[in-house]
């Protein structure tokens, strides 16, 4: 069985969710323009649609009018982590040490510039799972999950 995701199905849900967010609930995209987006033919953009919906991070609407009309009518948070537009709690995490570091490295303060850096590590190293879970957790209730 040929790997379809680097190729086809990422490509196509990550032009899904440009789409939506530039169209900001204006339109909905046709698979046509996701097709014109990804320079995929427009049947490999309706199997990789189906197989996203698949796991539910589309939704189809279908038309009588084949693959080229019919439409995305939404996608999941899944999709959007998937696609790096929303961050997952490990990404969150990982982004949080970084900045707790260059914070550390512009701190004039001794002292501060050591807390700072002991907790850029602890984000980075031994409390990792706990900062994840506490991302996770905050993350969660921000998408209303």
């Amino acid at each position: 069985m040929e790997n379809t995701w680097a190729d086809r199905d990422l490509p196509v849900l990550d032009a899904i969710v440009r789409y939506l967010d530039q169209a900001a609930g204006a339109s909905l995209p046709e698979l046509r323009d996701i097709a014109e987006q990804t320079d995929l033919e427009i049947v490999e953009v309706g199997k990789a649609a189906l197989a996203l919906e698949s796991d539910r991070l589309i939704e189809i609407g279908k038309t009588a009018g084949g693959h080229g009309t019919w439409y995305v009518k939404r996608v999941s948070g899944e999709a959007r982590r998937l696609v790096g537009q929303w961050p997952t709690a490990e990404q969150f995490v990982d982004e949080l040490a970084q900045r707790l570091q260059a914070a550390a490295d512009e701190e004039p303060d001794p002292e501060r510039r050591g807390r700072l850096r002991e907790l850029a590590s602890s984000a980075g190293d031994v409390a990792r799972n706990v900062f994840v879970d506490v991302a996770t957790s905050v993350i969660s209730r921000q998408m209303g999950a």
